[in-house]
């Protein structure tokens, strides 16, 4: 699973260098060199590096419970660190978090996060034209990560068909790193309240904080990704 997984990632990777072209690389005619520096070393400033801080969980890891991509997953989603269309209906929702590996207890950069919600009238984007409240980033060199969007509401996957069966409101999360497990899950909320649905997993539940900055108020909520070594 996890070499399929990366290979298609790798293969979408490549495909939007492809469609880039090499046009976008080509240096302008008018370009100039760039100026050497002053060697001078009255001009010189030495700037001492403290060593590289090692960070490890303050408390012990659980693995996060997997869930399937489900009917709305599309691949290729932009990197972007807001998800959501500026002027996009709903309550402005910060999550964030950590990428920490299970096996050594330490922060894993350069992971790939993919996020996926529906929109305040119970939709999705269709992902192909339409990439509103998707997208996707990668974990900073200490694990961390940031997104920006709305907050999902609970929705019925079939209004027609089954009027009363409701799915909880949540994040889709996809997690792809080199050498780990891809983990495919959801972010709930504590006190939802379509929390019977069957998929509702409390473990996998966040806390919700509202604040305000210079008069704007959203909400936030924080959810640590464990990511688990693939078998050899």
């Amino acid at each position: 699973m996890f070499d399929s997984t990366r290979r298609s990632f790798l293969q979408q990777t490549a495909i939007g260098l492809a469609t880039f072209g090499a046009s976008g690389l080509v240096l302008s005619c008018e370009a100039q060199p760039t100026q050497e520096v002053n060697r001078d070393p009255s001009n010189q400033i030495l700037i001492q590096m403290g060593a590289a801080q090692q960070t490890t969980a303050k408390s012990e890891l659980r693995k996060i419970t997997p869930q399937p991509y489900g009917p709305f997953y599309r691949a290729g989603a932009p990197f972007r660190g807001k998800l959501s269309l500026p002027g996009e209906p709903g309550t402005t929702f910060v999550l964030s978090g950590r990428v920490w590996a299970y096996d050594t207890k330490r922060p894993l950069p350069g992971v790939v996060l993919d996020f996926w919600h529906v929109d305040m009238n119970e939709k999705y984007s269709n992902g192909v034209s339409d990439f509103r409240n998707r997208g996707r980033l990668v974990s900073s060199e200490t694990g961390q990560y940031e997104v920006e969007s709305i907050r999902p509401i609970p929705y019925r996957p079939n209004p027609t068909g089954a009027p009363d069966f409701w799915r909880c409101a949540h994040f889709h999360l996809a997690a792809i790193c080199p050498g780990y497990q891809p983990l495919v899950t959801e972010i709930h909320f504590h006190g939802d309240a379509r929390k019977n649905d069957p998929m509702y997993r409390a473990e996998n539940a966040i806390v919700v904080e509202e604040r305000t900055v210079n008069g704007k108020v959203f909400q936030t909520g924080v959810f640590d990704i464990v990511l688990e070594r693939a078998a050899k």
